[in-house]
């Protein structure tokens, strides 16, 4: 997999950034997607600090993944619990023919 270097703009800073040839227009849509969260927190906070403004979206951000972790993994359960309650019936339909 050959990587290539390519200029993200984040927040009117330019960054390079080195990826996947395949990956760069998926990192072009996130960084966009990035922009335009530190704009609302900016519009919304009245914060002009771009370093304050980017440690509290990647607070928000990590605090959301962590939120989606706990679904998936109560997810997880349930269908783990749902298909050993369904294995439970077959092999109950099936020992009594």
């Amino acid at each position: 997999m050959s990587l290539k270097s390519i200029d993200i703009e984040v927040f009117g800073r330019c960054i390079k950034v080195r990826c996947p040839d395949k990956s760069s227009s998926e990192l072009y849509y996130v960084a966009n997607i990035l922009n335009k969260r530190l704009e609302r927190l900016k519009e919304k906070t009245s914060v002009s600090n771009i370093e304050q403004l980017i440690f509290i979206t990647a607070l928000n951000l990590c605090y959301e993944l962590e939120l989606e972790k706990q679904k998936s993994a109560h997810c997880v359960q349930h269908m783990k619990a749902r298909m050993l309650a369904l294995n439970e019936m077959l092999d109950l339909a099936l020992s009594r023919e």
